[in-house]
């Protein structure tokens, strides 16, 4: 049996796996974080995700190398406990991108949302699905971190604590509440024809198409933040507040796939820029300090907020200034003030 396919499978990059996804089978030593978190087996993921599935190998396990002392114990056990073991094993190997989570990770403190955007490893258990039937499919189901903690019971043998159940196939299927082809959306006319006004910037025909197409629960992200925008070029930031309140619950909902994630950003930006515009500093701040909690992976919202004209319009009041200094301070940097530019 070919073994290079563990070899690509060795180092996967994740900051919030505790339990050896960084590893498969005979890669480099665990991190001294992931041998903590790995003995303490405090803070575990579980729950609902989605992801893509990007490679797909049946796992055989006559590949444990038995003369290893790691494996050795294989051996020592009665031939049915052998059995049992082995065939605990006879899953499938995945790799793909999560793009829908609403897993949490316990511990002293409890993570929601994590994984998403990650390139993981997952282990299915035995007689649950094939590759064939999900390779460069998008499924569904709830992933459950084991405690691996010196056991051998599956997966564990394979430096994975991650096990994926409750498979479901979603790919040419659904993704929430829109078709999709090929990873690809399929939209009615009303969209099409709204996504087009939109190029060609006739903003005015453009919002009265996607509210059409939102009636006919045929919008997705991208619309709703250009329905919001196209109302802010209309100078109607009124209008524009509901459809981008839309993408900001979906938010606090989990609900925003992976590749939504940067016009659901650009859309939770431009709700604060027209709380502002229409002079709302409590709720153009209450936007904002979102992006305060993680200003490295925020740092362009966080330039902007500081610059951005439409911020101008609140760049005396308390909750701005206040806001200011924090951003300033994550930042590293004073920038100047609305009023400046």
């Amino acid at each position: 049996m070919d073994r290079s396919f563990i070899k690509r499978l060795i180092y996967i990059p994740l900051s919030t796996v505790s339990c050896g996804l960084a590893l498969f089978f005979g890669g480099p030593a665990f991190t001294s974080d992931q041998v903590f978190a790995q003995d303490a087996c405090f803070a575990l993921i579980k729950g609902p995700i989605a992801f893509d599935v990007e490679f797909c190998k049946a796992f055989d396990p006559g590949m444990f190398d038995t003369s290893k002392p790691k494996y050795k114990f294989i051996e020592d056990l009665d031939p049915q406990g052998r059995k049992e073991l082995l065939d605990s094993y006879r899953g499938l190997v995945v790799k793909g991108t999560v793009v829908m989570s609403r897993a949490i990770k316990s511990g002293v403190s409890t993570t929601k949302g994590v994984l998403k955007g990650e390139k993981i490893v997952f282990f299915i258990p035995p007689q649950v699905t094939s590759c064939e039937d999900i390779f460069h499919k998008r499924v569904s189901g709830n992933v459950e971190e084991k405690c691996c903690n010196g056991t051998g019971n599956a997966p564990c043998l394979l430096g994975n604590g991650l096990v994926f159940r409750d498979l479901k196939i979603a790919g040419d299927a659904m993704v929430g509440e829109t078709i999709v082809k090929k990873g690809k959306r399929i939209h009615g006319k009303d969209y099409l024809e709204a996504e087009k006004m939109y190029s060609q910037k006739k903003y005015k025909e453009a919002v009265k198409l996607y509210t059409k197409a939102e009636e006919a629960n045929d919008i997705d992200v991208k619309g709703l933040f250009r329905m919001g925008f196209a109302y802010r070029e209309l100078e109607k930031c009124d209008l524009a507040i509901r459809p981008l309140k839309k993408i900001w619950d979906l938010q606090q909902t989990s609900k925003i796939w992976a590749e939504e994630e940067l016009d659901a950003r650009r859309g939770i930006f431009l709700l604060a820029r027209c709380h502002a515009k229409n002079g709302d500093p409590s709720g153009a701040v209450f936007y904002l300090n979102g992006f305060l909690l993680d200003p490295k992976k925020y740092r362009s919202e966080l330039q902007q907020s500081l610059k951005h004209k439409d911020f101008g319009w609140i760049h005396t009041s308390k909750e701005y200034r206040q806001y200011r200094e924090s951003a300033e301070k994550k930042l590293g940097s004073p920038s100047k003030s609305s009023s400046d530019l």
